[in-house]
């Protein structure tokens, strides 16, 4: 029904096998001793990154949904890990930020996360590592654009929906 060659190059496939295949050796040789379910690392690493701020800027910032990022703040919050404030400039906002158990838990777990991804990405020279970047951040460039809207022309657009009617009566 679908050429072979059409599926070798529908991107994200590979992209899926690959992050499918390093979020579980993370959740394994990372975080599993750790207590941390994935999102919640991620959140911690990214107020690391980012410093005291709201959620909404870490998930505008971030691949974090901001229903996940709410539930992990959540999590994180009861086991010690951040703490949330009021923001002083807007009172109906909330400031996160990591307590002294989420800074040592970050310094913990961030040089082991670390080795695990160099354990791959050391497989490629400096060159490749770095035009691997390069790509990635093409890529990330258009798929923002699909987010906003903006990847498929107006007529090319109409031709995907009539596409898509025809199919949905056959």
């Amino acid at each position: 029904m679908i050429p072979i060659e059409d599926v070798d190059d529908f991107i994200i496939l590979r992209a899926r096998a690959f992050t499918s295949k390093i979020r579980r050796a993370v959740m394994r040789d990372v975080l599993q001793d750790e207590d941390l379910a994935l999102l919640e690392w991620q959140l911690l690493f990214s107020i690391a990154r980012f410093g005291t701020c709201h959620l909404a800027y870490i998930t505008q910032h971030t691949s974090l949904d901001p229903a996940h990022g709410s539930r992990a703040a959540t999590a994180l919050e009861k086991a010690g890990l951040i703490e949330r404030h009021d923001d002083p400039d807007n009172r109906r906002r909330k400031l996160i930020s990591l307590t002294p158990q989420g800074i040592t838990t970050v310094e913990r777990v961030w040089p082991r996360a670390q080795r695990l991804i160099r354990s791959v990405t050391d497989t490629l020279d400096a060159t490749d590592f770095n035009e691997l970047k390069r790509l990635f951040d093409l890529l990330n460039a258009a798929a923002t654009r699909i987010g906003e809207g903006g990847a498929l022309g107006d007529e090319q657009k109409q031709q995907e929906v009539s596409r898509t009617k025809v199919s949905a009566r056959a």
